[in-house]
Parts: structure tokens; sequence; C-alpha cells
């Protein structure tokens, strides 16, 4: 059991790495093409529309996809309940947007908002059709599929934006995108899985599932709320110019941290919650899982603050200097997340969702206070409050789950100490490159290749068993896949013959 366990983490955690690797590869090339297309404008334009859909995503999930992964018996009968329940919700969600729409474009002061939602909009109701398959994907660890499922759609979705970013036609570009992504995908999630609805909605079911994942819900509205009350106070106090800048800075901070939090999170939930009923068990999964997050987040993010200057300017010239700042700000930010994120996955795992769920009251009021005292300032200052308050969240969650599962906060820094002061060092390095040469092109290439080096390097003098694991994982995969090939080549040969 614990052999077989194992060998599912890894793969999931394998399949989930290479996922959001080649899909962050895919959306920043992508990216990259339509900043150097499109203008702050035409971002801040779909910033706006994005903070809508991401409080419509949440009210049409309710919870339910945690408790599908996280329940261990779930029956047919609980599947048609929620897919029906996200199908309806969806589309009544999607006719009240679509008569608010007018209203949105009074607030943020531009009548395109009005078509250019009620077109996007389109996309909670696609993606509903999505969220019970992905979730038995998720709950069976079938991480391969899953991973097909993010990727095809991410390289057909990013070609039709740029086509059109090309031939002008602006944040409809970004639109697009967004309704082929949404689509693919669920086509593919549906192709991938034999599990089809049958017309069934059991109201004791629904509310059973309601009761388990109503904090979840609450918790993920709130959470939203917050991640999203920045853009929200950008767009709406100071202009949609300064929501794209913005919007830029979030996004590619957001392609590191999140892609990293998520590749760890979704191996790690559905492993934690298959042995919730031994907690030693769990802790040392989770120990484990921390420190594979610190070797992994020290040095990526602490390096990305330091060549943000030359690397934006590579990508993009001067046309988005104004949110390199705010880019170096969200990643310190993203440092944080992606332990808190590791810490709140482990207590949904152990069916604390009501701690969870408080949690996320804290970090809220946190976060209300850092806006409240840098809102007047800058959007530089309104900034760093999150990065501050997201410094105050990992302390907090230190302290929760410490109580909650025996993993004290002594063990939990001493596992990931050793990797900050190795990230450190290589940071320290890292800052006296620019004295060798100005050239942004040759200070990223020599930055770059002297980080990982260095903190490779270090890493393999310590005998750092994580590196080891790592490196032992991707070349016992290629190994695997030469010998299915050199197999395949076999069969094929002695077909042949006969």
């Amino acid at each position: 059991m614990e052999k077989s366990l194992k060998e599912k983490t890894v793969n999931a955690l394998v399949w989930n790495t290479f996922d959001k690797t080649f899909s962050q590869i895919a959306y920043a090339i992508v990216g990259i093409i339509l900043a150097n297309t499109l203008f702050p404008e035409d971002f801040g334009l779909i910033g706006v529309i994005t903070l809508f859909s991401a409080f419509l995503n949440i009210f049409i999930d309710s919870g339910f996809t945690v408790v599908l992964i996280q329940r261990k018996n779930i029956t047919g009968r609980d599947y048609n309940t929620i897919f029906f329940f996200n199908l309806s919700a969806a589309i009544v969600l999607y006719l009240l947007l679509f008569f608010l729409a007018p209203l949105i474009s009074v607030w943020f002061g531009d009548a395109q908002l009005i078509p250019l939602s009620r077109t996007m909009f389109l996309t909670i109701i696609i993606q509903a059709f999505g969220l019970v398959q992905s979730s038995i994907l998720m709950r069976n660890m079938q991480m391969k599929a899953f991973a097909i499922s993010n990727i095809v759609p991410l390289l057909i979705s990013g070609t039709i934006a740029v086509a059109l970013a090309l031939a002008g036609y602006g944040p409809w570009a970004l639109v697009a995108q967004a309704l082929a992504l949404s689509a693919t995908r669920s086509i593919l999630l549906w192709a991938q899985n034999s599990w089809r609805p049958h017309i069934q909605f059991d109201k004791i079911s629904f509310l059973n599932l309601y009761s388990a994942g109503k904090n979840m819900f609450l918790t993920s509205f709130t959470g939203t709320l917050f991640q999203n009350l920045y853009p929200l106070i950008i767009g709406l106090w100071y202009s949609i110019r300064e929501l794209g800048y913005y919007t830029q800075a979030d996004r590619w901070s957001k392609m590191g941290y999140t892609a990293l939090g998520q590749a760890l999170g979704q191996s790690l939930l559905p492993a934690l919650s298959s042995i919730q009923d031994d907690p030693e068990r769990m802790r040392r999964v989770f120990g484990k899982t921390n420190r594979t997050a610190a070797y992994l987040s020290f040095p990526f993010f602490p390096v990305l603050i330091v060549v943000a200057t030359p690397l934006f300017h590579v990508l993009f010239g001067t046309k988005w200097d104004a949110s390199i700042p705010l880019f170096q700000l969200l990643l310190v930010k993203g440092i944080f997340f992606v332990f808190t994120s590791l810490m709140t996955n482990y207590l949904i795992a152990r069916g604390e969702t009501k701690t969870v769920f408080h949690f996320e009251l804290m970090k809220n009021g946190v976060t209300l206070l850092a806006v409240f005292l840098t809102v007047r300032i800058s959007i530089p200052a309104l900034v760093a409050g999150q990065a501050v308050a997201g410094l105050v969240h990992y302390i907090i969650a230190l302290i929760i789950t410490s109580r909650a599962t025996h993993y004290n906060i002594r063990q939990q820094l001493k596992d990931i100490f050793p990797y900050i002061l190795i990230g450190g060092l290589v940071c320290f390095l890292l800052t006296l490159v620019p004295i060798i040469t100005e050239n942004p092109y040759w200070q990223l290439a020599l930055q770059i290749t002297t980080g990982v080096l260095v903190y490779t390097g270090v890493n393999k003098a310590l005998h750092s068993t994580i590196q080891q694991d790592i490196f032992n994982t991707i070349a016992n995969k290629i190994k695997n896949a030469k010998n299915i090939r050199m197999n395949d080549q076999k069969g094929n040969n002695n077909s042949t013959v006969e």
C-alpha cells in the first residue's frame, strides 16, 4: 500500500510538474507576443471582466469540487446531482451578468465592456460542463489525462489569440482566447473520462455534499474576493490603463507561484486524502512535500526578483517598465503563497474545512488592514501591502497547522531553512552580474546560468536528498520512456517479419 501510494503520488507530481512547466512555457510565449502587440488598456478591460468571472466560477463550483475529491465514498448519484447544479447555476448567473453588463461599463467608464463581457461570460457555462469530469480525474490521480486537458487547449487558444491580435482585433483576441481555452478543455475532459451524466438531481445528496463543502465555498468566495480586491480598487480608484500594468505584473508573477502551488497541491490533496486516517503518515508525506516546495521555491522566486529588469527589457523593451516593481513585489507575496496553500491543502485533506475557513477570515482581516493603510499612497505601496500581508498569512498558517497537525513550527522552518540560505547566496552572486555587463541579454543569460549551476552545485555538495530524488525521478521517467519506445520498435519489427 505504501509503495502504491508513493508511486501514485510521485507519478502525479511528475505529470503535474510537466503540465505546469509546459503550460507556463506555452502561456509565456503567447503572453510575450500579446504583450508586445496589445496595449495596457486592452489588458485592463479584460482584467475587469476577469474579476466578475472569478466570482461566478466560485458560485458555480460552491465547494463541491473539493468534496468530490476529498470524500472517501462518492456515488454516481452524487456526480449527477453536482453536474446539473453546476450547469444550472452557470446559466442563471450568466443571464444575470448579461443584463448587468451596462452597469459594469458605467462603473469602469468604458462602453466596450458591454459586448466584451457578454461574450466572455459564456466561458462560465462552458466550464461548468467539465467541473465534475475534472474532479473525477483528480480523485483518481489520473494526472496524465489532466495534463493533456490543460496543455492542448493552451496551444489552441494561444494560437487563436495571437492570430487575432496580429490582425488588429485588440481586446477581442483575449476574449477569443478565453472561449477557445474553456471549450477545448471541456471537450478533452469528456473525451478522456468514461463517466457520463444521467438526468438526476437528488436533494439529499445535494444537501449532504453542500454541508461538507459549504466551508470550502465560503473560503473560496472570501479568498477570491480579497484576491481580486486589488485589481478592483486599481480599476475604480486609478484607471483602466494602470489596471493594465498591474494585470501584466500579476499575470507574469502568477505564472511562477500559482503553477508551483498547483503542481504540488494537486498531487498532495488526493494523496493525503487517501491516508487521512493515518495522521503520522500524513505528516511524513507533507513534510517531504514542504521540503520539495522549498527546494523549488528557493531560489526561483528570489532570482526572478533580481533579474526582473533585464527580463522585462529582453521580452518587452521598455513598454511595460511600470509593471516591473509591481512584478517584484508580487513575487515576494508568491513565495509565501506556495507554502500557505500547501498548509491549506494539508488541513483540507484532514477534513478540517472549518479551520481553513477561519484561517481565511483572518487572512482577509490582514488584507483589509493592508489596503486601508496603503490605498491612498500609490499603486506600488498598495502592492507592497500585499507582500507584507502574505508574510503575515504565512505566520498565521504556521501557527494553525502546528496546532492542528502536530507538525510544529520549528520543524517546518527547519525543513525549509537550508534552501533559504542557499537561495540567498545565489541571489547575492547574481546582483554582481550587472558590474560585468550592462547589456540586458547578457545580464539575463549570465544570471540564469550562474543561478542554476551554483544552486544545484551547492545542493549536490551538501548531499540534498530532495534534489537527488527529483533528479532520480526525472532520470527514471526518461529511462522508462526509452524502454517503451524500444519495446514498440521491437514489436513493429516482429510484426514485419511475421
